[in-house]
């Protein structure tokens, strides 16, 4: 599927009203893509993208580093993955180079699976934890017992509606396996304005070249560069670009180069319809009338009562 947005020009105000796109078939945009970079009468050792060719590979991507088209067939089945998880040491150079920047965002509200606690990383539990002898002592099922009740019986007459259900939207058992954490995504795009880069991946015991070239009037742009099979000492870990945990930005920088809030510009107007019998007002939870006179009679009742004195 190919978009492209629509730009309309109406009074000197540019508007993108719509998208159009189209549906390719993958096999014939790839003999499409192959026919275009093949040279013809060509003698040199490399004459173009070949199909599945041992020596070259030949990709296109987008300009957030997301794959569209390769002359490898085991890469069609990665068409709209980001490069970085297929040829990372490409995409490592690709980002030297400055054909492609990135920003980094991270969401400090987010949640992650918990991390496997080892035994010898165990601290000491702040919480009680009855032991054997305890649990089965008669004493302290009896004191667990009457302090429970006593706790439900407060809360139901004090606070009636506390203890009433409440409708989850989501599983409760997902939401306890899950903690608060800070997660990380980056966002890659062009960065120079030059059409043509080049350079050499340097491995341990061998070296890869490449070339890429900007597609003009398209966000896209084409590389050509020795097969990463014909180099496999080059780093083979994945270079990510969606969202995973993180420990944050580092502090020292963040200090270095503080954000300030803007305030607006203007100051807003007031409005004579606005409301505002709301603004600063607060809540608290009301206690039953019921429960507060209950107590109060019951008090009353109770220092009502005769008292017998010893003569």
């Amino acid at each position: 599927m190919v978009s492209r947005a629509v730009d309309l020009h109406i009074d000197g105000v540019k508007l993108k009203p719509a998208v159009v796109g189209l549906k390719l078939s993958v096999q014939s945009w790839k003999e499409r893509f192959i026919n275009a970079t093949m040279k013809i009468n060509c003698k040199d050792e490399i004459c173009g993208c070949l199909s599945n060719d041992k020596h070259v590979d030949c990709v296109i991507l987008d300009d957030g580093g997301f794959l569209l088209m390769s002359n490898r067939d085991k890469y069609l089945a990665q068409i709209g993955q980001f490069f970085g998880e297929i040829d990372p040491f490409l995409m490592q150079n690709l980002i030297s180079s400055g054909l492609y920047t990135f920003n980094k965002t991270y969401d400090y509200q987010s949640v992650c699976d918990p991390e496997r606690e080892t035994k010898a990383a165990s601290g000491q539990r702040s919480i009680f934890i009855p032991t054997i002898a305890d649990i089965l002592h008669l004493g302290w099922w009896a004191s667990a017992a009457a302090w429970s009740i006593l706790q439900q019986l407060f809360l139901s007459l004090t606070f009636p509606r506390l203890l009433e259900a409440v409708d989850m939207d989501e599983d409760p058992s997902e939401n306890l396996s899950k903690e608060s954490c800070i997660t990380e995504q980056t966002q890659y795009f062009f960065d120079s304005v030059n059409r043509s880069f080049g350079g050499t991946l340097d491995c341990v015991n061998c070296s890869r070249m490449y070339r890429a070239e900007k597609l003009l009037s398209t966000n896209l742009v084409f590389i050509i560069a020795d097969a990463a099979e014909t180099c496999m000492s080059c780093d083979r870990r994945p270079l990510r670009q969606a969202e995973q945990p993180s420990e944050g930005p580092n502090p020292c920088e963040l200090a270095q180069n503080p954000r300030h809030r803007k305030g607006p510009d203007v100051c807003f107007d007031n409005d004579a319809n606005e409301d505002d019998t709301d603004c600063g007002g607060g809540s608290s939870l009301t206690p039953s009338l019921c429960a507060l006179l209950g107590g109060q009679l019951i008090l009353f009742w109770l220092l009502a009562l005769p008292r017998h004195y010893p003569s």
